[in-house]
């Protein structure tokens, strides 16, 4: 099963102060729009709009949404990660290129090592990295791979000007060759 995405919600004002033709149309909205799928659901839904209704301004709760990892959008992912592990002229093996991927855009914790602190990047496996954690990811990816910094490691030999027009190459190949 793929790993909750958690949505951490706050009031900007206590709802309950909302005029009270505006709470009519939210309550419509909400309660006459979206049900639970069964009697149990449906009392869990109202349940948590009572505790929404009731929260003071800023105060915090956490809603834990499950979507199903995107198998077309993790193909594509993954397609693009090969396809600029095969073009770069630095890493021999894809598990460290992976690594530094993550790294670059700061997938991970800081541990302690002994005395010293390390970066341990973090799974991306379906139970520990969530379908909107994976979206995040992936944008943090291609934001690093776009920096000078990872264009010059990835491509030594290469002029400035080229590497990132090699990096604009990969993606836009990859990316064809991932359409249906």
């Amino acid at each position: 099963m793929t790993k909750p995405s958690p949505i951490l919600v706050a009031p900007v004002r206590a709802l309950r102060e909302l005029p009270p033709a505006e709470r009519e149309v939210v309550s419509r909205f909400l309660f006459g729009c979206i049900r639970g799928l069964d009697r149990q659901h449906d009392t869990r839904w109202r349940q948590l709009w009572k505790r929404l209704w009731r929260a003071e301004a800023g105060e915090v709760l956490q809603l834990d949404n499950v979507v199903d990892r995107s198998g077309p959008f993790h193909r594509m992912h993954m397609a693009m990660e090969q396809a600029v592990f095969d073009a770069q002229e630095r890493f021999e093996q894809f598990q460290g290129f992976r690594l530094w991927l993550k790294t670059g855009a700061g997938w991970g914790t800081f541990e302690r090592d002994g005395t010293a602190l390390v970066f341990v990047p973090s799974s991306t496996a379906y139970d520990q990295c969530s379908d909107d954690e994976m979206r995040e990811l992936h944008t943090q990816m291609l934001d690093f791979l776009h920096t000078d910094r990872a264009l010059t490691y990835l491509w030594p030999t290469l002029k400035p000007a080229k590497r990132a027009q090699m990096l604009a190459d990969v993606l836009s190949q990859s990316l064809e060759d991932e359409a249906p």
